[in-house]
């Protein structure tokens, strides 16, 4: 590091000129007002081989990055910041400096290819992850395990059904558990809110959104309260991980930063004026926005969002998924397009982006309003909404609202369980409860369930103390006959727990043959092809096989992948 970070109290100034003139530094050898790029990678030793300058190699150290990393500090009113190749590599960061076996506690609607990286890949790093309602206080405490719990991650206002977290009172329930709260604040930016001033101990941001403010750079931001042995973890992982920030794209964000508060002023009050507009239209269900009296969460959001409600919102559409796709289809202004932050409105059908699993209504179009006149783009709404029938509906209920109380264990799966399992392409139903022993039953890819058991087990019985044991088994409940041969025992399986659930999308396990201790596999159908069949063979298929056969210690696929429909194909299961 330089040594010459801005640290909180050097500046007095207001956060909005901090912002205008990027803490208002001048090159000191050329008496520039715009801060210079540094494409160099590497920079010169002293004599002795030290680095008086502070800086031995770019990945952790170019110069380029102080000036975005100095400001959003400052903003935040932090401690230290880095700059990541992306909002992922970011989030990422934070979760990787975890250690294996800790429990963490997410949203349950939250930025979608986090939550699919969390049910992906955060359980082979050995992570529990745990999806909550987390603005609804009283289920967010029942989640806390202390001394297990680690990391409580919001996401406020949380994209695209724009809920809002009290993020006091979560960090509160954060840290008496003895866990850290991290913050995704990419919707509010510091603008609006502050959640380390608010407890919050990391804020994470995809720099590419507001910060940015103009869709042309990816980059991602964790800001700490404090430099402690976790930082460090998360710095360790940038640096070895490589996640570095390009050169040009660091000084692309510090300038877009220097307009940050311009344009989410502009946003902000463009989005309630169309907010406002649009509630009660006869084409619209709902209008999810912070800023109407009549959001669930507006009383917090108007305490801990200082000076707007942010950019962005969602319209529910009467009519459904059809009609929803159709007014997209429609709009002349809007662009339709992933993302949001920028200075162009855009406007996207989440539900479909996201796939089966996702908790977004199928009726929802979220909103990312930027800077154009505010009467053009409530006329382009209106145009695109003038072809549905007008005739007024009930609105739905709020989505996101929680049961009182934790009652029965269909009741936990669904709140606690199911999302996380449902994103690997599968699901859980109950079978029976006896003696302390919970059966449920395995839908979907044997993937989706099996590398879950720990993590099911453990928050069943969390809720549930009277659980024991719980058991996931597909169809019947099976164990080979000891006396047969190991061919007719693996075929057993196969026919009896595994092709049962794989049935379910399209797809069949097949045993080719058995030489010792090894067993050669192929999959047909739908699985032929898809890119997620070696993790359904390592994480479900092979742990079933190997439990219940102790002589086989290896499973070997001979599928011809490539010959399959859509070959490597991601498949969106449910």
């Amino acid at each position: 590091m330089s040594g010459n970070k801005t640290q909180p109290g050097d500046n007095k100034l207001s956060p909005e000129t901090l912002s205008a003139q990027a803490l208002g530094r001048v090159d000191p050898i050329s008496r520039a007002l715009i801060p210079s790029l540094h494409p160099s990678t590497t920079f010169e030793r002293d004599a002795d081989g030290g680095y008086s300058s502070g800086r031995g190699y770019s990945r952790p150290h170019n110069p380029t990055y102080d000036e975005a990393e100095d400001l959003l500090t400052a903003l935040e009113g932090g401690q230290d910041c880095l700059l990541f190749a992306s909002g992922m590599a970011a989030a990422n960061a934070v979760f990787q400096a975890l250690l294996p076996g800790d429990h963490v506690v997410a949203p349950k609607v939250m930025y979608w290819a986090l939550r699919k990286w969390l049910v992906d890949f955060a359980v082979t790093w050995g992570l529990e992850v745990e999806f909550v309602e987390v603005h609804d206080l009283a289920a967010l405490r029942a989640a806390m395990r202390p001394g297990k719990t680690q990391l409580v991650w919001l996401e406020t206002p949380a994209n695209p059904t724009w809920e809002i977290t009290d993020i006091k009172a979560a960090a509160q329930i954060a840290h008496a558990a003895r866990a850290r709260l991290a913050v995704d604040s990419t919707v509010a930016s510091p603008v609006l809110t502050r959640p380390i001033e608010l407890g919050a101990d990391l804020v994470v941001h995809s720099a590419s959104k507001y910060l940015n403010g103009h869709s042309d750079v990816l980059a991602g931001a964790v800001v700490c309260a404090r430099d402690d042995g976790f930082w460090q973890r998360i710095r360790a992982w940038r640096r070895d991980g490589g996640a570095m920030l390009g050169t040009l794209e660091a000084w692309l964000l510090q300038r877009g930063m220097r307009t940050l508060f311009v344009r989410m002023a502009r946003s902000s009050e463009t989005a309630l004026v169309i907010a406002r507009h649009f509630s009660g239209h006869p084409g619209v269900l709902r209008v999810l926005y912070p800023g109407l009296p009549d959001h669930p969460g507006h009383a917090v959001a108007a305490r801990q969002m200082q000076g707007g409600f942010s950019g962005m919102l969602s319209l529910r559409i009467r009519g459904g998924a059809a009609a929803a796709m159709a007014v997209a289809a429609r709009v002349k202004l809007f662009k339709r397009a992933t993302s949001l932050g920028g200075v162009e409105s855009l406007i996207e059908h989440r539900a479909s982006i996201e796939g089966p699993a996702s908790p977004v209504p199928l009726d929802l179009l979220r909103l990312s309003i930027g800077l154009e006149n505010q009467d053009d783009l409530i006329a382009d709404l209106e145009q695109a909404l003038a072809g549905l029938p007008d005739e007024p509906v009930k609105a739905p209920p709020p989505t996101g609202t929680a049961d009182a109380e934790l009652s029965s264990i269909e009741t936990v799966l669904r709140q606690h369980i199911s999302a996380m399992v449902q994103e690997r392409g599968g699901d859980l139903e109950f079978r029976s409860f006896t003696d302390g022993v919970l059966v449920l039953g395995m839908l979907g890819s044997p993937g989706a369930s099996i590398p879950l058991q720990t993590a099911i087990g453990n928050t069943i019985r969390h809720y549930m103390p009277e659980v024991q044991e719980v058991r996931i088994v597909a169809g019947a409940e099976y164990a080979p006959d000891k006396d047969v041969s190991t061919v007719d025992k693996v075929r057993g399986l196969l026919e009896n727990v595994i092709n049962p659930a794989v049935d379910d999308h399209g797809g069949r396990v097949v045993l080719n043959r058995v030489d010792g201790d090894t067993v050669f596999l192929s999959f047909e159908g739908g699985c032929q092809g898809c890119a997620m069949a070696e993790l359904t063979l390592r994480q479900g298929i092979e742990p079933i096989l190997t439990a219940q056969i102790p002589e086989v210690l290896a499973i070997v696929d001979e599928t011809d992948h490539a010959a399959g429909a859509a070959p490597y194909f991601k498949t969106k299961k449910s």
